[in-house]
């Protein structure tokens, strides 16, 4: 088991291995979610790998999703042989699932039109008539808050004007104080890299998939490069 080191965000990365608070491994860190209104973290996301999921091959197991989501407050202490959560390995497996589906009538967004959603239903009435599907419709739902996002590593960053991407988002920095996020750690370039910290107050729109930034060349050329400890 991890020592009692005290909780630090900011060393929070994804691919971290995730322990429970009895010392079981339980998967590795890859996504943090964020609060749209202040930026603050409200969870992390587990993904358990498909050993641990306890599904077998014959149940479909490989297209399954095994990744768990867990209030931040359960998360004990950070450190560099990963991160140790507050719950029993136990516990853990009463988290809930990061995506939940289930099955429900589609909703017609346009009523009096014919259109995708109406062909939908009749394809599903008629399989009903020959047993063939069930008259319902999958869905997939993130099991987060409505007013959150969720960013990983690898999350694109393009710039708005000019429209062009700057490059991919390897971490995310936290102010100790209050838990918010106060910068990205951005790396750019193909074949000379570097990583850079980008502020927060450049964002001009977040997305679970894309970061939208409004910076200016001069304001671009003068972020700081970030450095591991160590390094």
């Amino acid at each position: 088991m991890l020592g009692p080191m005290p909780i630090s965000l900011h060393d929070l990365r994804a691919g971290a291995d995730v322990f429970s608070h009895d010392g079981e491994k339980l998967g590795s860190l890859t996504h943090m979610v964020l609060k749209r209104s202040d930026l603050t973290l409200t969870h992390v996301v587990v993904d358990i790998g498909f050993l641990r999921s306890g599904h077998h091959l014959w149940e479909g197991g490989l297209g399954l999703d095994y990744d768990r989501v867990v209030p931040v407050e359960e998360v004990h202490s950070v450190s560099d042989d990963g991160v140790e959560l507050r719950l029993t390995a136990g516990e853990f497996k009463e988290m809930p699932e990061y995506t939940q589906e289930h099955f429900e009538d589609p909703h017609d967004l346009t009523p009096d039109d014919f259109d995708l959603t109406d062909v939908v239903v009749q394809a599903q009435r008629l399989a009903g008539f020959v047993n063939n599907v069930s008259n319902a419709w999958l869905v997939q739902k993130l099991n987060k808050p409505l007013d959150s996002v969720d960013i990983a590593e690898g999350t694109d960053v393009w710039r708005q004007t000019p429209h062009q991407k700057l490059g991919d988002i390897k971490r995310l920095l936290f102010d100790p104080a209050n838990e918010r996020l106060r910068a990205f750690v951005v790396r750019r370039g193909i074949i000379f890299q570097k990583d850079v910290i980008l502020p927060v107050r450049y964002v001009s729109a977040l997305y679970d998939d894309l970061v939208h930034v409004e910076i200016t060349d001069a304001q671009l050329s003068q972020l700081r490069e970030y450095h591991e400890q160590g390094e």
